[in-house]
């Protein structure tokens, strides 16, 4: 944690980020598969340069650099040999990601530009991988850990992305989603075994005055910079590959998506809730180094296969008594869908806080919702090769028709037809062959 980070923390940060980081964060720990393999990348992207040195082309040299990561990806991901639905690739200087009219090549290479790459459902999250360029070679070494952190801030929107949107931070827009993009996974959960401490001012003083700080773990930035550098940036292009992780429930992927991003120095200061526009921008606006421009993208939705279950699973909550139904499980090769029912459905989905029973109905609430993450947090896959892959907990439970839709995802993709059955509350349910769908 940096100390922009920490001063996110401190005013507020959105519960769903914060859930998205813990959730990322065990996949690493857990993942059957490693998430990306960064070697492969590296090796593809270093003939790329080859053949750029040789031929001398800067425009190729970017092309080739497009194709070399959607190669990677693709191959990493496992998309062809998993039968991955729910991805989606991006042509290179497509009619959405092509720069602002200029007059030479030359220029135009100079201009800010987002190229997207391809994106990937991941249960309640679309994963957008792109890249940025030009990025200075300073600033994308300063990315992620220095104290006065160069950020890449991204906005995704069903609606045009209006100016103003940008100096609203904190505030949460229906259809819109501000956050941060981070580096695409390479470090293949070796982050525990190079942690170091790092003291942070808060930005409160003692009850002397004094300035407090806060002492806590970070990755070692001389350990993680080289690698940085080396798996995501291109020295030759000045092109550093990011990725977005878009809530789903925020965003509709079923429309076009606009994608913004820019470059922010230095820590941003949320301003409070009640805080105008105007007093915003005057007192707390942050700093943008550059504006990578707005692309569109659309996604394709990841098909499960269902149903899986032979029959309803029932179980019973204890801490009410409840009686809560599995009706299916369905499968992807990168997320679980589990549909359930239970006693107390539509109370909890519908509280009124002016209805008198309120507080006894959210007592309810919170009861459902730890039996439900324990169902998912304590549920496994086995494949047939005795291995086994934890499953997780859902942000987000939408419900329809007194239907209850929660996720499990994981990072990079699993073969379906390997899985032989799922753990729940305990017990193995044996799955049918499965056939992934095209």
């Amino acid at each position: 944690m940096n100390r922009t980070q920490l001063n996110r923390a401190l005013t507020g940060i959105d519960d769903r980020y914060l859930t998205m980081v813990d959730r990322k964060t065990e996949e690493v720990q857990t993942m059957r598969q490693k998430t990306i393999r960064t070697k492969k990348l590296f090796r593809t992207i270093l003939i790329a340069a080859a053949i750029t040195a040789l031929m001398g082309i800067t425009a190729y040299a970017v092309s080739s650099i497009h194709a070399a990561r959607q190669q990677a990806l693709r191959a990493d991901l496992q998309i062809q040999e998993n039968s991955v639905s729910g991805y989606t690739e991006y042509p290179e200087s497509g009619p959405d990601s092509a720069p602002a009219p200029s007059t030479t090549a030359e220029t135009r290479q100079a201009e800010p530009k987002i190229q997207l790459i391809s994106s990937l459902q991941q249960g309640d999250f679309q994963a957008v991988y792109f890249s940025l360029s030009p990025v200075p070679e300073e600033r994308a070494r300063s990315f992620f850990f220095d104290n006065m952190v160069t950020e890449f801030s991204y906005i995704a929107s069903n609606e045009e992305i209006p100016e103003d949107c940008w100096y609203t931070a904190g505030r949460i827009e229906e259809g819109i989603e501000k956050s941060f993009a981070h580096p695409v996974p390479f470090t293949e959960g070796h982050e525990a075994e190079h942690m170091v401490e790092q003291s942070s001012p808060t930005g409160l003083p003692d009850e002397n005055g004094v300035q407090q700080t806060v002492t806590f773990e970070v990755v070692d930035p001389d350990w993680y910079r080289p690698l940085l550098m080396e798996h995501s940036y291109d020295q030759e292009t000045q092109s550093l590959m990011l990725a977005a992780m878009i809530y789903r429930q925020t965003v509709d992927f079923s429309k076009p998506v606009y994608f913004s991003v820019r470059c922010l120095d230095g820590p941003s200061v949320w301003a409070d809730m009640d805080t105008s526009t105007e007093e915003y921008i005057e007192n707390y606006a942050p700093v943008y180094l550059a504006d990578y421009g707005t692309v569109t993208l659309e996604a394709s939705d990841t098909m499960f296969v269902s149903p899986i279950l032979a029959e309803a699973i029932h179980l019973v909550n204890s801490e009410n008594s409840g009686k809560l139904e599995i009706r299916d499980i369905r499968l992807s090769a990168n997320g679980v869908e589990w549909k359930i029912v239970h006693d107390d459905a539509e109370l909890i989905h519908h509280l009124d806080a002016e209805d008198p029973n309120f507080h006894e109905a959210f007592e309810k609430q919170l009861q459902w919702i730890r039996f439900q993450d324990e169902i998912l947090s304590t549920a496994f896959l086995t494949f047939t090769d005795g291995s086994t892959m934890p499953l997780n907990a859902s942000p987000a439970a939408p419900y329809e028709d007194g239907v209850t839709t929660l996720t499990s995802s994981w990072s990079g993709t699993i073969d379906i037809r390997q899985v032989k059955s799922i753990t729940v509350m305990g017990t193995e349910y044996s799955f049918p062959e499965l056939t992934p769908r095209a």
